[in-house]
């Protein structure tokens, strides 16, 4: 018990979340520990068994309707009985792409925390501390926020999908294995979004202990007033900070290159889903909305479902953005320096430093897009575009199912 709440460092910091990815499949081979020691065996046979689970839930999942309920005729929309088989197999295909990608980049993942292990080291050097325990605690409280919102979430589904569609076959293993799906992919999220707010954090700790050694505010003689918020050191002192600064900006920089290395084709799959999914149940909403049939509920909960999902979409959004705007901020700290600086020396360094923000600036993308508040806005136009698109199809054809059963009645008739 007394291991549980020793944190002595990232490792330790990191154990809560580590066991949890675990669970669902998401630590091939003791990759988040300090020391691994898996082999290659179990964490095959480890991948082998998730990717199977996955395989036979997403066969069950397709299966849950039995076959006198049909798709169409449960929906009244030719667009949501599509849209749930297709989700159905992308779900699938996103949870086990993100299990082979965490195989086999293990130990991508082993050296990308040993290097975050590296730059509190060198944090330490430069009077930050990390409270680690605190960063437990943290992590400990959170997963439990995500256990516990996720099961009501997935409860009240659950409830209301049985009152709305009768004779669906919601065993425990249904409900097992949609529990398992849906978190699954929420955990993909949450292991890019826990990795990118630790290099945050350690950005954000590198720009305050830029401002502890270096002048930043001049007074209107051009020097640093008595009267600042930083402790002005001598050149030498200021030489060797600046080296060490520049040392660890360049592990900080590798750090976030190995996220978006791991992580690109995950968060894309998964932030492309989330936007299929948000003009489906926004789709979905105004059926509800229009036609206000006993499908009522089960729309207006689909759409809080994708509320819920999008929930940890934006965060993780959020926190590439900050890391984006951490990166920023020092190099607008430094050019400050420069004009508060009356060394030579230590503004030749400080230029050298500036051309290294030039070249290598933390920023979280897959290559396609940059993961910041830009790409929520493009996300939104989007939507309200193919929702416009999709609400015009069904005026069109408001109902084909009972065009299909009308023409289907009327030939028997004549006949």
């Amino acid at each position: 018990m007394m291991r549980w709440f020793t944190a002595r460092d990232i490792y330790d910091s990191m154990r809560p979340f580590a066991r949890l990815l675990k669970f669902f499949g998401f630590d091939c081979g003791a990759s988040w520990d300090r020391n691994p020691t898996a082999g290659l065996l179990i964490p095959l046979m480890y991948v082998a068994f998730f990717v199977t689970y996955h395989a036979y839930a997403t066969a069950i999942a397709t299966s849950i309707i039995p076959s006198e309920i049909q798709l169409d005729e449960m929906y009244n929309s030719v667009i949501l009985s599509l849209s749930e088989n297709v989700y159905a197999v992308l779900l699938y295909l996103v949870i086990v792409i993100s299990i082979l990608i965490n195989y086999f980049c293990r130990d991508v993942f082993q050296y990308l925390l040993k290097t975050l292990h590296e730059a509190d080291q060198v944090l330490v050097e430069l009077k930050q501390q990390f409270d680690y325990r605190k960063h437990h605690l943290l992590l400990v409280v959170a997963t439990l926020m995500f256990v516990l919102t996720t099961t009501i979430i997935i409860s009240v589904y659950i409830w209301f999908y049985r009152k709305a569609v009768l004779g669906a076959s919601l065993d425990f293993t249904s409900v097992f294995i949609f529990a398992t799906n849906f978190t699954s992919f929420l955990m993909i999220v949450n292991q890019a979004t826990v990795l990118v707010k630790l290099t945050e954090k350690r950005f954000a700790a590198l720009n305050h202990s830029f401002r502890m050694y270096f002048p930043t505010n001049p007074t209107c003689s051009g020097f640093p007033s008595v009267h600042t918020e930083t402790t002005v050191c001598s050149e030498k002192e200021q030489l060797t900070v600046i080296k060490q600064i520049k040392i660890l900006h360049d592990k900080l920089n590798d750090v976030v290159e190995l996220v978006n290395y791991c992580f690109s084709v995950q968060i894309t799959f998964c932030v492309g889903l989330c936007f299929v999914i948000g003009v489906v149940c926004s789709f979905g909403l105004f059926r509800a909305f229009i036609y206000r049939n006993e499908l009522f509920y089960m729309g207006v909960l689909n759409f809080i479902w994708y509320m819920y999902y999008l929930f940890f979409v934006l965060f993780f959004i959020a926190v590439g953005s900050k890391i984006t705007r951490e990166g920023k901020r020092i190099g607008v700290l430094v050019h400050k320096a420069i004009n508060c600086s009356t060394s030579s020396a230590v503004i030749n360094e400080l230029n050298i430093f500036s051309q290294q923000l030039l070249h290598r600036s933390p920023v979280i993308t897959c290559g396609l897009f940059v993961y910041d508040w830009t790409l929520l806005y493009t996300m939104i136009g989007a939507t309200a575009t193919y929702l416009i698109i999709l609400i015009q199809f069904d005026v069109s054809f408001p109902n084909l199912v009972n065009v299909n059963n009308g023409t289907t009645s009327t030939g028997s008739a004549g006949t």
